[in-house]
């Protein structure tokens, strides 16, 4: 049993889009929205992607990125709340953090598919050589 899990949890790394779809699917049929659903899907995806794409730059090309990852969300966090109190003059707290979050996800998302394009590149040409 606890195989299974494993399996489903290290495929789910490799391939955060599944999760992002299976959410998306379930969130639609619940919701009937599909904008609903799109931010439901991005915010787990999103959690799954701070782990994903750690993973994937270090089995590609041996860097260890987790604290460079937790420093860049921070830089962006406090980028983004300076711009928020400087248009609005005030901070609402739950907008804020959902705006960051799904910038969050364009950026994991970006870099995910980054790497995913390099790593194929860098095993063609060990394989062509």
């Amino acid at each position: 049993m606890s195989n299974i899990i494993q399996s489903v949890i290290s495929f789910l790394l490799v391939f955060p889009i599944v999760m992002f779809l299976i959410v998306f699917i379930i969130s639609r049929k619940g919701t009937g929205k599909s904008s609903i659903a799109f931010g439901h899907a991005a915010d787990v995806t999103t959690f799954l992607l701070f782990f994903t794409v750690p993973i994937a730059i270090q089995s590609l090309f041996q860097i260890e990125t987790r604290g460079s990852l937790v420093a860049m969300a921070l830089i962006i966090s406090v980028i983004l709340t300076f711009l928020d109190w400087k248009s609005k003059n005030e901070i609402e707290l739950l907008p804020l953090i959902k705006k960051i979050w799904r910038f969050l996800f364009l950026v994991l998302t970006l870099t995910y598919f980054a790497v995913w394009c390099l790593g194929l590149i860098v095993r063609l040409v060990k394989y062509l050589n």
